[in-house]
């Protein structure tokens, strides 16, 4: 059969069989070792149950050992070429020879009533649980020695004796039960024996397929990193050759030849590690020991990396020993972990900090520390610094970004040199790395040997060992990581901010657009926001991994700002799975540019993207207009549905006037001539006199009002008047109904307003009636007070008329200047004076508008233009 599952099976099967017979075959030597000497003591037992057999019985007991010797032989000497079958039939053949010699001496002696018969439960009960045996073989055995048991009782003499059958019954049934219980336990304990193998056997098989891919993946890494040194090499040759023509270059190619040399140096350092990490794993690192003076060897490696502590002024001191002692070790590995160590506490140590350099030499080992005053490693970190690819993370090393090599090859290249490395730190005081070196043969060196222990620079015939010597002692400087305000280039019609942590990236980013756009650059993701908030940019361009915040909590952030609704985001990271950019855009990114890019794909994304804003901004802008558009037009059909109700009001109200009024002047005067005669009048007629004028009054008040609301224009000519002029008027005319009310006036300087003044008198007259009504509910000695406050704002004259009454109901409040609208009782009122005032302030070219105060209370507030020309002051 081709069936996978079948041959993988049968392999299993195959493999297990194998197994059990060399558990199989140890057992029995170790077995039959035991029953060798098991065999010969059983002579004391005998000598005291049946000593005139003793000499049978020994003779018997020698056989066994002899027989078993042989076995053990065989299964010792045959043990890498024996088979499994083979192994088996000697296993039985063993439990044969046992068994069979106590049979023997069970018909020698006694027959069924021999003691001997319990040798035979123990040598099935010890051959079947403590051997691997599956239940057939288990059944083999057990079979042949109860056949072998009956055999020897019924041929004994003593069997014709009738009184030996229920002993008989008795031992058979005994060893029949024990075969049972063997073959039950022999079952449970083969399959429990196939599972654990099984078991094994796939996690061996998992192992070996783990160990292949590891080493797949070594050889992988190693050949990838070979490749790409050869190509690395010969870019950084030739960019370095025109970094040093004399001819000199322009800025800007200057500029970008020193960007592709250190992102190459930068790249080729990585792809070193990476090799000397796979050699390692290969087992193919050898090291090239040789004795090195250590006072040269630390100072010229520290002279090496000293210019690049000067970019950041930090002072490097070296202190050491005697100088002319040396110890054993591999110069090239050794330097490698000295230049990681320096070049890390360079990184870490802020501006002006101090870095020292210490070896010391005694009998047993050699020790050499590098302290530095950085930033310092926590405590739940510094188990791990030399684990592969950990960083550390939570304090301003994360600033410099890297993989977690360095330490973790720095480690294992000790290691091998049989030496080890420790380290001590301090959040906030620095770090210190110890290497101690096993310290060999103590010895000197003269000043030759010095000179030529020192780091030995290469040659201009090695252009790719100078190249990688280079590359070990480059690293990124983010020192403008901590800079608030970073400069803005570039001119244009748009702003883009730029956010990037690395320095190279952001530059290279910034000379692209600074052509077209005006460029805000950070270099930390805090500072994006208040950024915004300064600039008001377009666009951000946002890299997902930076210090402070990463790109996606900027993103949360500036889509929470209500100033950012039309700036667009352009993500800008190495990471392309489909979770990662989902991530992006639910936080609110507009689009991704994924590392590594191009220019023009740069240009184009940003150019769309600021496009699609200016046109959302436009469309936002439009959609306000016809947003503001839609709400005069609603208000202005208000106010036309308002004033044809006022139209047919005062057309209804003008032809009414003329056939109420002279009817109203007949009874007026008809009244006035019987009030002449009242003292001809009984008192019941002068009561419905009374009566009567106080009706006709009533309806030439309306008839009145109905008038002013009719023709409004005609009550007087316009003058030029301060409107705490009327407003004294209608408090006098009011005085009786505003009796125990607090007026407060705040009419600062003179409010000068054109109009006429008896309408304005009106106006303000009704305010003060219906203020004074409103708060006659009030209850007694409770205060009760109107404010009127006028100012001047721009060409209009603003008057705030409140009272501390009960307000006016939300409900009603769009219908309080309605003709004839009221919440008086029938009688007390007809709902016109409000109306009236409104048809007066639009006469003004003004308005009246009432709302209510949180406090408690109406608050109207009258607007009419002030007098051209007048003064106006608040």
């Amino acid at each position: 059969m081709s069936d996978p599952a079948f041959i993988e099976r049968e392999q299993l099967l195959a493999a297990y069989r194998e197994e059990e017979g060399r558990r199989l075959s140890r057992g029995l030597i170790i077995g039959n070792l035991i029953g060798m000497f098991g065999m010969p003591s059983g002579v004391v037992l005998d000598y005291f149950l049946y000593p005139d057999k003793l000499p049978q019985f020994l003779t018997i007991r020698i056989a066994v050992d002899v027989i078993l010797a042989v076995i053990v032989a065989a299964l010792y000497l045959r043990r890498d070429t024996f088979r499994t079958p083979a192994i088996k039939v000697l296993g039985i053949l063993s439990a044969f020879v046992f068994n069979f010699a106590f049979c023997l001496m069970i018909y020698l002696t006694n027959g069924a009533t021999s003691p001997y018969c319990m040798a035979l439960n123990l040598i099935i009960t010890v051959w079947a649980v403590l051997l691997p045996w599956t239940v057939i073989e288990t059944a083999v055995i057990s079979a042949g020695s109860l056949i072998a048991y009956i055999i020897a009782c019924v041929a004994n003499p003593t069997f014709a004796n009738p009184a030996s059958y229920p002993l008989f019954a008795y031992n058979s049934s005994f060893i029949a039960i024990t075969i049972f219980v063997c073959l039950g336990t022999t079952f449970f304990l083969s399959r429990a024996r196939f599972q654990d193998f099984r078991l094994r056997h796939q996690l061996d098989v998992q192992n070996r397929e783990l160990q292949d891919l590891d080493r797949v993946k070594t050889q992988f890494f190693s050949n990838v990193s070979h490749e790409l040194r050869t190509p690395l090499t010969l870019i950084l040759g030739p960019v370095e050759s025109q970094l040093s023509r004399d001819d000199g270059l322009d800025a800007r190619t200057h500029e970008s030849l020193l960007l592709i040399h250190r992102n190459a140096l930068r790249l080729l350092k990585l792809i070193n590690d990476l090799l000397d990490l796979t050699r390692l794993d290969q087992g193919l690192e050898v090291l090239r020991k040789k004795p090195v003076q250590i006072d040269s060897f630390v100072r010229g490696i520290v002279e090496s990396i000293r210019h690049l502590g000067l970019s950041k002024r930090l002072k490097i001191r070296v202190e050491g020993g005697r100088t002319d002692q040396e110890i054993t070790m591999d110069p090239a590995r050794m330097e490698k972990v000295l230049i990681n160590l320096l070049t890390n506490a360079i990184k870490y140590t802020p501006a002006g900090g101090m870095i020292a350099v210490r070896w010391n030499r005694t009998e047993e080992e050699a020790t050499v520390e590098v302290e530095d005053t950085g930033v310092g490693i926590p405590p739940e970190d510094l188990s791990k610094v030399f684990d592969r690819f950990h960083q550390v993370r939570g304090n301003a090393a994360n600033q410099n970004q890297g993989v977690g090599i360095g330490l973790a090859l720095a480690k294992e290249l000790v290691g091998q040199h049989g030496g080890r490395i420790d380290v001590q730190s301090e959040v906030g005081r620095g770090t210190l790395f110890r290497i101690h070196l096993p310290a060999g043969e103590i010895g000197e060196s003269s000043g030759a040997e010095a000179e030529k222990s020192r780091p030995e620079p290469a040659s201009e015939e090695e252009p790719f060992e100078k190249a990688f010597r280079s590359a070990d002692r480059s690293w990124r400087d983010n020192s403008e990581l901590g800079v608030a305000d970073l400069p803005v280039v570039g001119a244009g019609d748009h702003v883009v901010l730029v956010a990037d942590d690395e320095t190279d990236m952001r530059r290279y980013v910034v000379s692209l657009l600074t052509e077209t756009y005006r460029v805000v650059q950070a270099a930390n993701g805090s500072d994006v926001a208040g950024l915004v908030r300064k600039h008001r940019p377009g666009l951000v361009l946002l890299d997902w991994m930076m210090p402070g915040k990463d790109g996606l909590a900027v993103c949360r952030e500036l889509r929470e700002m209500p100033e950012s609704h039309d700036l667009k985001i352009l993500m800008l990271t190495a990471r392309i799975d489909e979770k990662s950019k989902i991530e992006a855009l639910q936080s609110g990114a507009d689009d991704f540019l994924t590392k590594p890019f191009s220019s023009v794909e740069v240009k184009t994304r940003v150019t769309n993207l600021l496009r699609a804003g200016q046109l959302q901004k436009e469309m936002r802008g439009r959609n306000t207009e016809l947003t503001e558009t839609l709400e005069k037009l609603r208000r202005t059909e208000s106010m036309l549905i308002q004033s044809e109700k006022m139209n047919a009001i005062g057309s209804l109200s003008a032809g009414l006037l003329h056939e109420i009024n002279n009817p109203l002047n007949y009874t007026l005067t008809a009244i006035s001539f019987a009030r002449r005669m009242q003292n001809s009048l009984s008192e019941d007629v002068k009561e419905v006199l009374a009566d009567v004028e106080e009706g006709m009054t009533r309806i030439r008040d309306v008839i009145t009002h109905l008038k002013d609301f009719a023709y409004p224009e005609k009550p007087g000519a316009e003058s030029i008047f301060p409107i705490e002029q009327a407003f004294s008027a209608a408090r006098k005319l009011t005085a009786d109904e505003l009796d125990g009310i607090q007026i407060d006036v705040d009419f600062g300087d003179n409010v000068i307003v054109r109009g006429q003044n008896t309408q304005l008198t009106h106006v303000f007259i009704n305010l003060l009636s219906n203020a004074a009504k409103a708060m006659a509910g009030r209850p007694p000695g409770a205060r009760r007070a109107i404010a009127v406050k006028a100012r001047a704002v721009d060409e209009m004259a603003l008057v705030e008329f409140s009272d501390n009454g009960p307000g006016i109901p939300e409900d009603i409040i769009n219908r309080i200047f309605e003709p004839f609208f009221t919440t008086r009782d029938v009688g007390k009122g007809m709902g016109m004076g409000l109306s009236i005032c409104h048809t007066i302030m639009e006469t003004h070219q003004g308005s009246i508008r009432v709302g209510n105060r949180g406090e408690g209370g109406a608050v109207f507030t009258l607007s009419l233009p002030l007098a051209a020309g007048a003064l106006k002051l608040c």
